[in-house]
Order: C-alpha cells, then sequence, then structure tokens
C-alpha cells in the first residue's frame, strides 16, 4: 500500500527584529511547517514574487515600508492568501478590511493562542 507524503505548509514570518525571529523559529521548532524569514518589506516582496506561500506572518512596521503593503501584494499574488499581522501597534478596529489580514494579534504573542490562529488560518 502506498502511502503519500503531506508536504509542509509553507510561512513566510515578515519581521525586522531579530528577537522576533527568534521567537518564531521557538514556536514552529519541532512542527510540520517550511519556514522562510524576510527582514525587510523589499526582501519579503520579493520572495513573494517567486515563491508559493500558504500563509504570510508579518509585522506591520518596517524602515522600508508597512506590513501591509505585504498583506496586500500576498493576496493579489495568491487567490484566498491569507495573512497575519503581529503588531506592538495594533490599528483600529475594521482599519484593516482593505488589506487582506486574516487577523491581527498583538506582542507580545501568546504563544498557545497564536499557534491555534495559524493553524486556523491554514485550514
Amino acid at each position: 500500500m502506498l502511502r503519500r507524503r503531506i508536504m509542509p505548509r509553507k510561512i513566510l514570518i515578515a519581521d525586522d527584529d531579530p528577537a522576533m525571529l527568534r521567537v518564531y523559529a521557538g514556536l514552529f521548532s519541532g512542527r510540520d511547517y517550511e519556514l522562510t524569514y524576510a527582514e525587510s518589506v523589499a526582501a519579503a516582496a520579493a520572495l513573494i514574487g517567486k515563491n508559493h506561500y500558504d500563509l504570510l506572518v508579518t509585522d506591520l512596521m518596517f524602515p522600508d515600508g508597512l506590513g501591509t503593503e505585504l498583506t496586500r501584494l500576498f493576496a493579489e499574488r495568491s487567490a484566498g492568501a491569507k495573512s497575519l499581522l503581529v503588531t506592538g501597534s495594533p490599528p483600529e478596529p475594521g482599519a484593516l478590511a482593505a488589506y487582506a489580514v486574516l487577523e491581527c494579534l498583538p506582542k507580545p504573542l501568546e504563544p498557545e493562542s497564536f499557534m491555534k490562529t495559524v493553524a486556523r488560518a491554514l485550514t
């Protein structure tokens, strides 16, 4: 009997804070996800342009732009694309409706809640 290998879900993590990138690495460690990291809007946009991802997790504020630029690009590139925005400065409720953001999560992240949100986004 042949067994089908399930491919890991691909997640792009965009954040310019090395400490947050370490947090994400720890949260996803030992789980069946393939992570790619970008430390700027420009780097993340380039990755979105040439690769497929199942989920985008992005910070809001970068030195070279806003994470909402990435969520919009991600939505344009992939039909049904889902993005999570993680920020220390949450916008007003309803302010993100035009940016294809599934959910906005506050920093610091609550690990269990974050991972449940990721699982829900990928279903």
